[in-house]
This record gives C-alpha cells, sequence and structure tokens, in this order.
C-alpha cells in the first residue's frame, strides 16, 4: 500500500522595483506563493531607496520609519498566512483564478 502525501506550500516574500522610482521613493509589493502558484500584491506604502535592504527585503536600520515599516511588514504576512490557514482548515483549495 502507498501512501501519497499531499505538502503544501506557503510563503511571503516582499521587494520593491528599483526601476519605478519616483523622487528617490519605492512602491513595496509582496509576492505570495502558495503550492508553486504565484500572485504579486501592491502593498500601498513607499519607502526612500535607500532605507531599503535588498538581501533582507525589510527596512533597514533602528529609526522610527524602519520600525514602522518593518512592523506593517510583520503585519501583513501574519494576515496572509491567517488566511492561508483559515482556508486550508476549512478544506478550501487555492487555486489560481
Amino acid at each position: 500500500m502507498t501512501i501519497m502525501r499531499t505538502s503544501n506550500t506557503f510563503s511571503v516574500l516582499f521587494w520593491v522595483d528599483p526601476k519605478r522610482e519616483v523622487n528617490h521613493h519605492v512602491m513595496i509589493y509582496a509576492r505570495i506563493t502558495v503550492n508553486q502558484k504565484r500572485v504579486l500584491v501592491s502593498l500601498k506604502q513607499k519607502i526612500s531607496i535607500d532605507l531599503w535592504d535588498f538581501q533582507k527585503r525589510r527596512a533597514k536600520g533602528s529609526s522610527t520609519k524602519a520600525k514602522q515599516i518593518n512592523h506593517y511588514l510583520d503585519s501583513v504576512k501574519a494576515r496572509f498566512f491567517h488566511c492561508y490557514q483559515e482556508l486550508t482548515s476549512k478544506g478550501k483549495k487555492l487555486q489560481e483564478s
């Protein structure tokens, strides 16, 4: 008897597009990946390009602005994960529309 396992994957990645810089500010985006399907979401938040850490994908430093942005990113990620958990716990299939 072979048991087939299904594993769901979920991740959230934050990024900015330096090519769309306006007045030294860029928009923050989230890329949500579920089972290798991706969707891009604008967070409608701007950040100074100098404040963005491209490796850590978060605001850098310990300024009030950096802390506010990182707190916002943490809360957004938590909300996305909560929605994902609710859907999977109800047995809903997540699919592309």
